[in-house]
């Protein structure tokens, strides 16, 4: 099995990307959010994947994920039946790894089925699979104390749905992380009074 990788990022593409290994170049693919918080072209990376075998197509295809629980909230959809690894990258790419843990601790199905290649029968299907598998709590450290200085996992959720809105209206993402990073947060705004403070932000 293949842990994880470490090399110099070599390429990148819409939805993957090749790292140098010593010579050697490995095609990985990756969550698109992932890739807008990747260094130059040469920098140094390390990824934690996941293996594959396409039967359809014969192929040994490498995942990559920055974080190990990324790569567990992979492994877990991954086992549910009818979701592909395709399917799941697309997931990841639309949502950090505690909004979607949120978001099947509540059965918001509403939210799953709004990802592309994800529909309301198999957003269904992943609560129904997962929901008792999941615990509803405030991301933890190692350690097993609260991480300084992160949200909570409905501040996660509720700027996905920022970054949602946005992305709709035409953003990109780095316009999108910069207003988000903009955003007041002293101040207990409605969502969509955040919105329109992300819009008068990006409209300066």
């Amino acid at each position: 099995m293949i842990a994880a990788v470490r090399g110099k990022l070599e390429w990148m593409g819409p939805d993957s990307l090749l790292i140098d290994i010593s010579g050697v170049s490995l095609r990985l693919f990756v969550p698109v959010s992932l890739l807008d918080t990747l260094g130059p072209i040469g920098s140094d990376l390390k990824l934690f994947t996941h293996l594959h075998f396409n039967e359809r197509e014969g192929q040994l295809i490498l995942y990559g994920f920055k974080d190990p629980d990324q790569l567990a909230l992979f492994d877990m959809l991954l086992g549910v039946a009818g979701v592909g690894p395709r399917a799941v990258l697309s997931v990841l790419s639309n949502a950090t790894t505690e909004a979607v843990q949120l978001a099947i601790a509540k059965g918001d199905v509403d939210f799953l089925k709004k990802v592309p290649g994800i529909g309301a029968k198999t957003a269904s299907r992943i609560i129904l699979e997962l929901k008792g598998k999941l615990v509803e709590a405030a991301p933890t450290s190692r350690a097993g104390g609260k991480k300084t200085g992160q949200e909570s996992p409905e501040k996660t959720l509720e700027r996905v749905r920022i970054s949602e809105a946005l992305s709709g209206l035409g953003y990109t993402s780095a316009e999108i992380q910069s207003a988000l990073s903009a955003l007041p947060q002293d101040q207990n705004l409605a969502l969509e009074e955040q919105v329109l403070a992300a819009l008068r932000y990006l409209g300066q």
